[in-house]
This record gives structure tokens, C-alpha cells and sequence, in this order.
């Protein structure tokens, strides 16, 4: 009987461990969860981008010269959500179609490589000029918003993300667009 248990035990180990592989999924098909997850990312990164491309293109303003830098974009949903993904996935699609990032990351680097130039021990060929960095004339800033209410059995999650671009130098909103999400899942009841 001992020796049967310790069979069993085994048995139900190594079937898990043989029959629970990865699998891999288009996140473009996600059906959706109660959380914040593939298919909202992607809704809103489609809504975004052609809506910001569109006005990028027709605003005699901004057709030739536009120097993006992500700011702060903010998570003030009750759960937990990476806001970098969205906005990497924005970049990223724009910059495909030739829109222009700043990324200020490596500022301090790029001045240290400069700094060094200036003193003559770098090839002056390959040396970093002074006076070539981009100052960005465009914020792409937002938040994502949500407001969370039972009716009835479900849990009902209104989210809205908002992303705009705000010109730098004037700190006037010139490009903003919305999502909006209604989420009714079944609501989930805490007994002790």
C-alpha cells in the first residue's frame, strides 16, 4: 500500500511536469480578462497611433521637425498596470512610419562623449559634436482612469485612456484621443 501512495505521488509529479509546457498565443486574438491586459493594449495602441499619425501629417506644423519625448503617463486605475508597455508600443509604431523619439536616457553618456572630444584624445572624425542633440518640441503625456461599481452580480470597470501631446514650448494641448473600455465581469464575493 506504502509503495503504491509513493507510485501514485510520483506518477501525478511527472505528469505534471511533462504535460505543462508554454504555449504561445497572437495577442492580437486575446479574448479579454478582467484585468488590463493584451487586448486592451493593442486596441488602444491601434486607436493612438493612426489618430497621431493622422494629425502629425496633416498639421502644416508639425509635417517636417517633430521631436517627441515620452512624459509622465499615469496609472490611476485600481490595479496594476505597466503604462511603459503601452507607450513603447506607440513609439515604436510610430516610429515605423517615420516619426521622431527623443530618448533622454543617455544624456549624461552622450555629454561625457562629448567632453572627451572636445579635449582631442578622440578621432575628431568619429567625435560627437557639440550642439547636434534634439530638444523635443512635442510631450506625449496621458493617463489611464477607471471607475469600478457592482450591479447586480457583476463588477463593471469603466476604464478611459487619455493620451495627449502638448507642445513644448508652450505647454497648448494640440493632439489628444481617448479609449474608452466597459468591462463586466462576474463579481467575486470574499466569505470567511
Amino acid at each position: 500500500m506504502k509503495k503504491l501512495s509513493v507510485f501514485l505521488v510520483g506518477a501525478v509529479f511527472f505528469a505534471m511536469s511533462c504535460g505543462g509546457g508554454t504555449q504561445y498565443r497572437d495577442a492580437s486574438k486575446d479574448e479579454g480578462s478582467r484585468e488590463f491586459g493584451p487586448r486592451e493594449v493593442k486596441t488602444t495602441v491601434g486607436k493612438m497611433v493612426g489618430s497621431m499619425y493622422d494629425f502629425l501629417k496633416t498639421d502644416p506644423k508639425f509635417q517636417k521637425g517633430t521631436y517627441i519625448m515620452v512624459q509622465k503617463f499615469r496609472n490611476r486605475t485600481s490595479e496594476h498596470i505597466d503604462t511603459s508597455m503601452i507607450t513603447n508600443e506607440i513609439s515604436t509604431n510610430l516610429i515605423k512610419k517615420r516619426i521622431r523619439f527623443l530618448d533622454s536616457s543617455l544624456d549624461q553618456d552622450t555629454m561625457a562623449e562629448m567632453e572627451k572630444g572636445m579635449t582631442g584624445i578622440i578621432d575628431p572624425d568619429s567625435a560627437i559634436p557639440a550642439g547636434h542633440m534634439k530638444s523635443p518640441n512635442l510631450w506625449l503625456t496621458g493617463d489611464i482612469r477607471d471607475n469600478v461599481r457592482l450591479v447586480g452580480s457583476e463588477r463593471v470597470q469603466y476604464l478611459v485612456v487619455t493620451l495627449k501631446l502638448l507642445e513644448a514650448k508652450s505647454r497648448i494641448t494640440v493632439w489628444q484621443e481617448q479609449q474608452e473600455f466597459l468591462k463586466a465581469s462576474r463579481a467575486t464575493r470574499v466569505s470567511f
